[in-house]
């Protein structure tokens, strides 16, 4: 079992909050699926079933994107409270459900982008949830969107705060 932990880098956190898009298509993705709490095994497990490279880990470390947590040096994000913040979780809820969107459909995936602009809550991402998925069930198979489905859930939680 892969107990080891990642997390993003002022480098990565700028990534997904500025929408700079460096990265494209399933590692920009994969970037998403990052977080702390998460061990190495299970975000492994939902890049598979993404059908992102098996190596798309190592890749955003090489790249500076992420970080193994505990390793000397890493330049992970320094305030844990920036990660607590309603607000920008919010944000890397909203721009994940549109890379994700528009990776799986791609120009078809306009009339959804225009649903998810005027979302302006967590509420109202909830709300686009069953439209999101049965979007993504029309192009990826039903591992891909349960994994995609499984993290937007994650990054909505994170919205919400504690109840």
């Amino acid at each position: 079992m892969d107990s080891r932990r990642f997390g993003r880098t002022v480098k990565g956190h700028e990534e997904i909050m500025q929408g700079r898009k460096s990265l494209k298509g399933k590692l920009r993705t994969v970037l998403f699926l990052i977080e702390a709490g998460k061990n190495a095994e299970d975000i492994q497990r939902q890049v598979l079933m993404i059908g992102a490279p098996a190596d798309a880990i190592a890749q955003l470390v090489a790249a500076g994107y992420v970080a193994e947590i505990g390793q000397p040096g890493a330049p992970l994000l320094e305030s844990a409270a920036a990660l607590d913040d309603r607000v920008a979780n919010f944000r890397v809820a909203k721009a994940f459900m549109n890379e994700t969107i528009v990776d799986a459909l791609g120009i078809r995936a306009f009339g959804f982008t225009l649903r998810l602009e005027r979302c302006a809550t967590a509420d109202d991402l909830i709300a686009l949830m069953p439209a999101y998925t049965e979007a993504l069930l029309k192009k990826l198979d039903r591992e891909a969107t349960r994994a995609l489905v499984e993290r937007m859930r994650e990054l909505l939680l994170a919205c919400r705060g504690p109840s």
